[in-house]
């Protein structure tokens, strides 16, 4: 079972660190951004993922290729 409170936390340290405009609410952390798509990362009990467009990238843990997928869509 993921356990996503830790991580939820993690990565608004990490949007916060860079002035990323963001709001979280239950399981859902959705980031605002100027000039490109919403983008938005959803915790499930097996995984996280973050949506942007179409597409959907799904992570089983929050780790260093997570933040730099999260970089390469919202920078």
């Amino acid at each position: 079972m993921f356990n996503y409170h830790n991580s939820i936390a993690l990565i608004e340290d990490y949007l916060n660190l860079n002035n990323i405009e963001y709001q979280a609410h239950g399981d859902r952390i959705e980031i605002y951004l100027f000039d490109k798509n919403q983008v938005s990362i959803k915790f499930s009990d097996k995984y996280v993922s973050i949506n942007c467009k179409e597409e959907e990238y799904r992570f089983d843990k929050v780790n260093n290729d997570f933040f730099n997928k999260l970089k390469k869509l919202i920078v």
